[in-house]
């Protein structure tokens, strides 16, 4: 098991949310916070370019509207070169997400985000809507099942899974580009 000690988080968010009660739970002795209203909006995409501040080698990540009671299961769960994710079990595993929790090696998103934009933009429907999804389906995943809380904000208009056309169009666009890199 790595110690949280040799772990460095890292949390996205836009600004618009109050971080005390997920920051409240973080064991980790170097969290950084990307917020997209005072620096570039990256989106999503400033979790990876908040990698470059980190302290430590090992990444930990989440998103902003949801509490993670199973750190410590992650954790525990942590392999190099793999990307270790809380997945609720009865998801389905078509698109590996690690915005309920996930622990990864820094540079690991870098060969994932290499293949893809080897073949597709830098755009905002890479930096706003699928660079997690990028990330997981291009790389080596395991999942636990420690559950969840997602938070108030979790389903407020604007947010990936709520924006329009996310399941109809922008997920299936995901899949078949990244079946396609």
């Amino acid at each position: 098991m790595i110690s949280a000690n040799g772990v460095s988080a890292i949390l996205v968010t836009r600004g618009d949310v109050d971080l005390g009660p997920i920051l409240s739970t973080l064991p980790f002795d170097d969290v950084i916070v990307w917020d997209n209203s005072i620096r570039e909006d990256l989106g999503v995409y400033g979790r990876y370019a908040a990698s470059a501040e980190a302290k430590h080698e090992v990444i930990y990540t989440q998103d902003d509207d949801v509490l993670v009671p199973c750190i410590n299961q992650l954790l525990a769960a942590y392999e190099p070169e793999v990307l270790t994710i809380n997945h609720p079990s009865e998801w389905p595993l078509d698109i590996p997400w690690n915005g309920k929790g996930g622990i990864y090696d820094r540079d690991l998103p870098t060969t994932a985000f290499e293949r893809y934009l080897a073949r597709y933009p830098f755009d905002r429907y890479f930096t706003h809507h699928v660079c997690d999804g990028v990330f997981g389906l291009l790389t080596k995943v395991k999942t636990i099942d420690g559950g969840h809380q997602n938070l108030p904000q979790a389903y407020r208009e604007g947010r990936v899974s709520t924006t329009d056309g996310w399941y109809e169009e922008r997920r299936p666009l995901l899949v078949e580009r990244c079946f396609d890199c």
